[in-house]
């Protein structure tokens, strides 16, 4: 259920992604030679602000298809093809049901599995430019290339790759076997990198100089990529977290299992009583059958994978941690409001309304979702964030400032901090830590459904600042200037390792020096800070938090 909530304003984004980069400058194509792979086409693009000329590599295959007797198997690198491959489209996004129910039958007798590629976007074929290879997010099951256009970040000198992985049941079920073995995505992954590391030479990149950089889901598997035994040093230098941490609740699954068992009975498979069972009937059944029978299902990492992946809990994974790589890592000021967002939802369809629950059921309610057993986290958030004279009323339109804080604290900041915290404590490396605090014309709150049925607003919500980084949306000229902001910050740390702006000269951020911080505000102007720990109650304590509430044009704030 959790996982579900981290991806609901991106199930059907790029069905309605806002594409403001379609104008090529030419028909012109590229054609570059992968030395042992074969030959691939490109086209020639610009960047969005200053015209740049880069060149697109799309969809290059970086494994064989993992489908037939391949399906749920660790990837195999993609064999050598003949004559040269067409790279100026997109290939395949990994499958889910939103788009293969929508296929025609002819379309799904198609290979639909075969969607393990990445993309390559650069400046330069010649040059040796640092790389940075982004993790989509999407819940663990959703997300593709095709959703991230380059065009901000290529104003930079780099090397951009987006590399597509399994997600969803084909991605995460297993039966913790070797036919089954489990993190099969985190797998794709070192494939990707292991694949940038052989030939990205070709494309203009630095292989010595990779930053990988994810956000929600993908920042959850760039933890993985981080703390697990099985990743070589040598795949990547930097890492940049947003808006997740593979320490967070909702990115392990506790009951692989169970679920795996589950949906084999759903799809009334002849024997589902062992594994090697369930994996035979599992392997044989059609994508569209896997996956309607699994719309409600959560997926995540799993622990104690066949392959030692995730061989310990991540935070034991961290605490043995000895590979120095630099982190820059943070959260949107409301980064937990989409929560908010599906809760009042399902409290809807059951229940009609919110006057059933008084403010202390639902906040209780929001708090369980971090499964503390102890109990600790309800009396210290209900104590911190609550008059006492508030939670036993029915007077939610008072409480969505807490309730805001409850949740971003839940799901995203607490789990952020901790890992931060965790890895400055080994002080191996440099840890840069930040909050998103900018409210621009865009949201992507609600952008499945809408948003206007809510009683509040989304605030900076999660996933607002992958907004400035790819083009995704038409800039005003603010929203211009902090989406420039941002692809500094992103580059100078890919380059120089400590993040910065051009704009603010006389800025210096520093690393973590204790667990509190220092850290720095995204913001129209960057700012710094001093304890991270104030962005626990950042919405309680915001002197204007009344304008995250809809109110008709008769009321007036409190």
């Amino acid at each position: 259920m959790m996982n579900r909530f981290i991806c609901i304003v991106s199930t059907i984004f790029v069905l309605a992604i806002i594409l403001v980069t379609t104008n090529t400058i030419s028909t012109q194509s590229y054609q570059v030679n992968i030395p042992g792979q074969g030959a691939v086409i490109g086209s020639v693009d610009q960047t969005l602000w200053t015209k740049q000329k880069f060149y697109s590599f799309r969809g290059i295959p970086y494994a064989e298809s993992p489908s037939g007797p391949l399906r749920f198997k660790a990837p195999r690198s993609r064999s050598p093809w003949q004559g040269a491959y067409d790279a100026r489209h997109f290939g395949k996004r990994c499958p889910v049901i939103t788009t293969v129910a929508k296929l025609s039958d002819e379309q799904l007798k198609e290979d639909l599995e075969d969607c393990l590629n990445l993309s390559v976007y650069t400046k330069s074929l010649k040059a040796k430019q640092p790389v940075m290879f982004y993790i989509y997010g999407g819940g663990f099951y959703n997300g593709s290339a095709a959703d991230h256009p380059p065009h901000h970040l290529l104003e930079k000198d780099i090397v951009l790759v987006v590399a597509q992985y399994r997600i969803g049941a084909l991605g995460w079920l297993t039966t913790l076997t070797e036919e089954m073995p489990g993190n099969v995505p985190v797998m794709d992954l070192m494939l990707a990198l292991k694949w940038v590391q052989e030939y990205i030479k070709v494309f203009g990149g630095d292989p010595s100089r990779v930053t990988i950089f994810g956000q929600s889901a993908g920042a959850a598997m760039s933890g993985a990529l981080l703390v697990s035994p099985k990743t070589p040093d040598r795949y990547f230098n930097r890492s940049i977290v947003q808006s997740g941490a593979i320490v967070a609740p909702w990115a392990v699954n506790r009951r692989p299992l169970q679920q795996v068992k589950l949906v084999c009975e759903a799809l009334k498979c002849a024997d589902c009583g062992d594994k090697l069972s369930q994996y035979e009937c599992l392997r044989e059944v059609t994508v569209l059958e896997l996956l309607r029978v699994t719309t409600d299902k959560s997926f995540s990492l799993v622990i104690g994978d066949a392959f030692g992946v995730l061989p310990d809990e991540p935070s034991v994974l961290l605490e043995s941690l000895e590979r120095t790589v630099p982190i820059m890592t943070g959260f949107t000021k409301h980064d937990g409001s989409f929560v908010l967002a599906t809760l009042y939802d399902t409290i809807i369809a059951h229940y009609g309304s919110l006057s059933k629950f008084t403010v202390r059921q639902l906040a209780n309610v929001l708090i369980d979702l971090g499964k503390d057993s102890t109990g600790l986290s309800n009396n210290l958030l209900l104590h911190t964030l609550f008059k006492p004279e508030l939670l036993d009323s029915y007077n939610h339109s008072a409480a969505w400032p807490a309730y805001f804080d409850i949740a971003n604290i839940i799901f995203m900041k607490s789990p952020v901090i901790s890992y931060a915290s965790g890895l400055q404590r080994k002080m191996l490396h440099p840890v840069f830590l930040y909050s998103f605090d900018y409210a621009g014309e865009h949201t992507r709150f609600g952008y499945e459904f809408g948003n206007s049925h809510y009683p509040f607003q989304g605030g900076v919500h999660h996933s607002n600042d992958n907004i400035y980084l790819f083009a995704t949306h038409k800039l005003n000229s603010n929203d211009t200037l902090m989406a420039k902001k941002m692809v500094d910050l992103w580059y100078s740390f890919a380059v120089d390792g400590v993040p910065s702006v051009r704009d603010q000269a006389e800025l210096t951020v520093k690393a973590m020096e204790t667990e509190s911080g220092p850290y720095f505000h995204i913001n129209d102007h960057v700012s710094l800070g001093s304890d991270i720990l104030t962005e626990l109650t950042a919405t309680v304590d915001d002197p204007e938090n009344y304008k995250l509430i809809k109110i008709s044009p008769q009321t007036s704030p409190n």
